[in-house]
């Protein structure tokens, strides 16, 4: 009975129906639509999202592992969660597997709250939290039990955290590893029967020692093929010559990030020399980091190709910032961010503005 009052609609209808649902799709497009605009890729991808001058760094594996170093600042209607979301979509993905703490400032753990309301997070990775009880180590500037944001990571990562130290490693799939070089102010040990470095013996000498939290930054070094990129969090100068003073504990770079965002306490000139990167991206605010001594020490590193900022620096001459072609945002509020896309083997990558902008291509160590 029920198949006899079944009518089939007129060809008509389906017609008008068609165009109809096609007007649609044309006024609001689906928002699939925008991941699907990046081509596929098999190999590793890197997002510096902007988020003024605080730092999050996004690691998409040629697996679609996603690791997220550090989450931004809270605030400002979760503006840095949503940004950092949009480039996790932009990758197609729509969840962080990793999320990695490089140390207990408000601009690098300050937007974990707002991610958690909007996606899954795997593994919280951080280097220690006062109550964790760690023989030896510090916390100079907290969180402490009752600081709202820190109270926001420790209900977030429950159950989900682990401490990374140096020397450890984030158990990723695949080919791409991440080896944590430093962490709460200690590096890795020498391999065995490593020479010195002849650098060191015109490297600058120590500043007045770091107490803050900067110091304490984990630092990793992400591998895949012929590619290399190094994220130093906001380790500042002494820490960081010791990373390559008396021995190389790190080698040769091709992506760095330039530490701390660009501030002239951190960037030492023997690391730069040492690390000889081809490609280095600052990730400063119009009014934070990119300060002109940086950008000189990046423009005297012989191996340098190309040096990016998210933005530039509002309170210095032209002369004190990168080419205007190689700043990704030029409006203040910003939202651009800078990707990189390296071939499968490693043997080459490319670094482009935004999801559509200018590219070049460079080729790996």
């Amino acid at each position: 009975m029920s198949q006899s009052r079944h009518r089939t609609m007129p060809p008509i209808r389906i017609a008008i129906l068609g165009v109809f649902l096609t007007g649609l799709t044309a006024l609001f497009p689906p928002i699939a639509n925008h991941v699907a605009a990046e081509e596929p890729s098999t190999g590793l991808r890197i997002y510096f999202v902007d988020v003024l001058g605080g730092a999050a760094t996004l690691v998409v594996t040629p697996e679609r592992e996603t690791i997220l170093i550090d989450s931004g600042w809270p605030g400002q209607d979760d503006r840095d969660p949503e940004r950092i979301v949009q480039a996790i979509r932009d990758a197609g993905c729509e969840r962080i597997d990793h999320l990695v703490t490089t140390h207990w400032h408000i601009d690098h753990f300050g937007g974990v709250a707002g991610l958690a309301k909007r996606l899954p997070i795997g593994t919280f990775w951080d280097r220690g939290l006062p109550e964790d009880g760690l023989p030896g180590e510090s916390y100079p500037d907290g969180p402490k039990p009752d600081d709202p944001l820190g109270i926001a990571y420790r209900k977030a990562s429950q159950g989900k955290r682990k401490i990374l130290k140096a020397g450890d490693s984030l158990p990723l799939r695949g080919e791409t590893s991440a080896i944590v070089l430093a962490a709460s102010g200690k590096v890795i040990a020498a391999p065995a029967g490593a020479g010195p470095n002849p650098a060191c013996s015109t490297a600058p000498g120590a500043l007045p020692k770091d107490g803050s939290d900067n110091a304490l930054s984990i630092v990793l070094r992400f591998h895949l093929g012929s590619f290399d990129f190094l994220d130093c969090g906001d380790l500042t100068w002494n820490i960081e010559r010791d990373l390559v003073c008396p021995v190389d504990l790190v080698g040769k770079i091709d992506l760095y990030q330039v530490t701390h965002h660009g501030m002239d306490i951190s960037n030492h000139p023997t690391l730069l020399k040492t690390i000889a990167p081809s490609v280095a991206i600052m990730n400063n605010g119009p009014r934070k980091g990119g300060s002109a001594a940086t950008v000189q020490r990046l423009r005297e590193i012989p191996s340098l190709q190309a040096a990016y900022q998210l933005h530039r620096n509002a309170a210095t001459g032209e002369a004190d910032n990168t080419a205007a072609e190689m700043i990704a945002n030029a409006d203040p509020a910003g939202g651009r961010y800078i990707r990189v896309s390296v071939a499968p083997d490693g043997s080459s990558y490319k670094v482009k503005l935004g999801a559509d902008g200018p590219e070049r291509t460079f080729t790996s160590h």
